[in-house]
């Protein structure tokens, strides 16, 4: 093994060592039987894509979070806590329900998108793809009985201030969830802008130039002040340190001037962006002691689901989209294996902390796994709440691992039966059960060659060794305990795809097809074979043009209909009326060539191409984008 790919691979007793301090948990009671004026108040401080080692509690070098440290030295920190998923939406979720995302069939993160008719297990998917991927569900149903109405219930005054995205329409939002409260939470992923105008209906601008994460606590402390009479439950789910990437430019600044030592982390925006988040933290930890709170408000910090290793982003902040080579990801998860959107532990493995009052020593660890799904049953144990008569929890009480007790726990599971261009993973399941850990892939190509992966974390925590085959009873074992899972709570899980046609493509030179099409190389060049609807073409890797400009190709058709063409640039990212020209094509199966002449307001980033409305085909000899004095600026030739 080399140096590198041995510093990679560092046992939990080396490197976790570090993470561990001296002093073990005490535990004065419970506190059960108290009424609810008694109980005490809730903070849920939930960060978005903060990695495992994006603080300097969990190790983190570059990055600085005085605040997470000094909440640390008065909780218990939790080295083996995981999302739910390893994407936002399906972790929230689970959060709030206290469920598996696969028992939700709220798997992805689709809370931003327009709901959709349908089975979310299609039929047929289009014939390049060898499998069925189930659809993720994109809302939080009002049927679910969630952690806001059960502490509503119980005598909570509850606010949510931030991020929500548990469903694009308004009657999901959180004041139909059970919270009193909402300030900025809806369906959006990230906020359009970090800085006022923020575009976010539920919450009003500030003056131009407000940070969001300075406006998001200053909401939450006007939440403590108004609520500080009763027990309250407060969910400060901040935007960051979502994408876009945008920050304070001293900050900024500042972090260009740092190296990390591990030569890991090293994105001066990302510095800045956690920085801003540390200091939100800090404040409520002050509005906390200056109310004379501290002693009666249980802390929750966490993050939902691991650090963005894919995307890219330049000096300024701008995305320059998923692994340019350009620019710098936003952080690094090392040791850590991959990132979010990716069951490896990168993408799952999250800080996470609890601060309980009189009940734990600070200052403490826990090696004892955990999940998101736990949150939900551990604050109802912790507050002496029973749950309703019949409701079903996938996750337990923690409260015994503050104590510095094992859980009486086998396994944790995850489930992400979804593809995404952006994200180095494939369609997976997991398991984890004591030190072991079983990833089921279910379809396979060269960067995922293995049906089975297998892990011992304990000696290996980076995921580099395969130990499926070296231990295949294990292996064995553990893929029987996740069909059970899987089963039992009624997992939609990718299956064949009867349509699936070897010879066809995902994507020729880097043009990917619609639903409503399939394409295949072909001596004459790319030919698209429509099921009519919409089908269309497009390619993300558009030339860096502006101006005017010419779209000219060369096709022949035996379809029907109009065409059209659309682009977007990087002041206008979505494809739209506002960037769509109409051309009309001849379907009388000869060759011919079109000229679509558009002007582009800002760099182009994607173009698309839709050569008609019905079933037939079409065959493209080649794609030009030229220059108004006729130059070819990008050209993708699909003939022999």
């Amino acid at each position: 093994m080399g140096e590198e790919q041995h510093a990679r691979v560092l046992s939990r007793r080396g490197f976790l060592a570090g993470l561990t301090a001296t002093g073990a948990a005490a535990v004065l009671g419970h506190g059960r039987g108290a009424a609810a004026g008694d109980r005490p108040n809730i903070v849920f401080f939930l960060v978005d894509d903060l990695g495992w080692m994006d603080t300097t509690t969990y190790g983190s070098q570059y990055y600085e979070t005085p605040n997470v440290e000094r909440l640390a030295r008065r909780s218990v920190r939790f080295t083996d806590a995981y999302s739910a998923a390893p994407l936002c939406t399906a972790t929230r979720a689970s959060i709030m329900t206290g469920k598996y995302p696969g028992r939700l069939h709220i798997t992805g993160a689709s809370g931003h998108l327009p709901l959709r008719e349908g089975p979310l297990m299609p039929e047929s998917a289009q014939p390049h793809e060898e499998i069925l991927s189930p659809r993720c569900q994109g809302y939080l149903p009002l049927e679910e009985y969630t952690l806001a109405e059960a502490l509503k219930d119980a005598g909570y005054r509850t606010g949510f201030v931030g991020k929500w995205h548990l469903g694009h329409d308004e009657k999901f939002w959180p004041e139909h969830q059970g919270f009193d409260v909402n300030v900025g939470g809806g369906r959006w992923p990230g906020p359009p802008s970090y800085f006022s105008p923020y575009g976010i209906s539920k919450l009003p601008d500030g003056p131009d130039g407000e940070y969001i994460a300075d406006r998001l606590t200053d909401e939450a402390l006007a939440f403590i002040d108004e609520s500080k009479d009763a027990p309250f439950y407060l969910n400060l789910w901040q935007y960051a340190v979502h994408a876009p990437y945008q920050c304070k430019e001293d900050y900024r600044d500042h972090f260009e001037q740092k190296k990390d030592p591990r030569g890991a982390q090293r994105n001066a925006v990302m510095g800045a962006m956690i920085k801003s988040m540390d200091e939100s933290l800090g404040r409520v930890l002050d509005k906390l002691e200056e109310l004379g709170l501290m002693d009666n408000t249980i802390i929750i910090f966490s993050s939902d689901n691991g650090g963005n290793m894919y995307d890219r982003t330049m000096r300024d902040g701008t995305n320059l989209g998923p692994m340019s080579p350009e620019g710098r990801t936003p952080t690094n998860n090392a040791p850590l294996r991959s990132g979010k959107g990716s069951v490896y532990e990168g993408g799952i493995r999250v800080p996470t902390m609890v601060y309980w009052p009189g009940k734990v020593a600070g200052d403490t660890v826990s090696h004892e796994p955990i999940c998101s799904i736990d949150f939900y049953p551990t604050l109802l144990d912790m507050l002496d709440i029973a749950p309703r008569p019949g409701q079903v929890f996938d996750g337990i009480s923690f409260a015994p691992a503050l104590e510095g007790r094992r859980l009486r726990r086998r396994a944790l599971y995850g489930h992400f039966p979804h593809f995404t261009q952006v994200v180095p993973c494939r369609q997976a399941s997991w398991v984890r059960a004591g030190d072991w850990k079983l990833i089921r892939f279910y379809e396979l190509d060269e960067n995922f060659p293995n049906r089975l992966e297998l892990y011992n974390l304990n000696d290996d925590l980076s995921e580099m060794w395969n130990l499926a085959e070296a231990c295949p009873k294990r292996a064995c074992d553990l893929e029987r305990m996740l069909d059970r899972h899987l089963a039992e709570t009624g997992a939609l899980v990718p299956k064949p795809n009867p349509n699936y046609r070897p010879e066809a493509a995902r994507e020729i030179a880097g043009w990917r097809p619609s639903g409503q099409c399939w394409i295949e190389p072909a001596v004459a060049g790319l030919i698209l074979h429509s099921t009519g609807g919409d089908p269309f073409i497009v390619n993300t890797g558009a030339p860096d043009a502006a101006g005017r400009l010419v779209a000219r190709f060369r096709m022949r058709s035996t379809s029907a209909g109009p065409g059209q063409f659309f682009w977007t640039t990087q002041q206008g990212r979505r494809f739209g009326p506002q960037r769509r020209l109409d051309f009309a094509p001849a379907h009388d199966d000869a060759w011919h060539e079109y000229a679509v002449p558009f002007e582009a307001d800002a760099p182009l980033e994607a173009v698309r191409l839709d050569p008609s409305v019905g079933p037939g085909t079409v065959t493209i000899e080649w794609i030009r984008i030229e220059d108004a004095q006729g130059n070819a600026v990008k050209e993708w030739r699909f003939s022999r």
